[in-house]
């Protein structure tokens, strides 16, 4: 029995940095998707305490929560999903 599937959704999204100082900044993502395309709908948001560094690395805390609900073709699979907890990260630029 093959429990594998995959899907491909439409996404919508948007982003908003703040600096707040002292190398400290505050980070929001959000985006909502799926529509019927492949999933019925997909969304997540995220937010986040930002430290930096140095002007290549950066810190991240934060909260992430994120959700799909999908019902296969046929009705032969289907997920409705909902993960959410802390974060943490760190991202270098070059």
């Amino acid at each position: 029995m093959n429990r594998a599937a995959s899907w491909t959704d439409p996404l919508i999204g948007g982003r908003y940095h703040r600096e707040l100082g002292n190398g400290f900044a505050l980070t929001a993502y959000g985006d909502v998707g799926g529509f019927g395309v492949g999933a019925h709908t997909d969304w997540q948001v995220l937010g986040t305490v930002v430290y930096s560094l140095s002007p290549s690395w950066n810190l991240h805390l934060g909260y992430r929560s994120l959700n799909f609900n999908i019902t296969g073709s046929e009705g032969r699979f289907g997920f409705n999903v909902h993960m959410r907890g802390p974060i943490i990260a760190g991202t270098f630029r070059f």
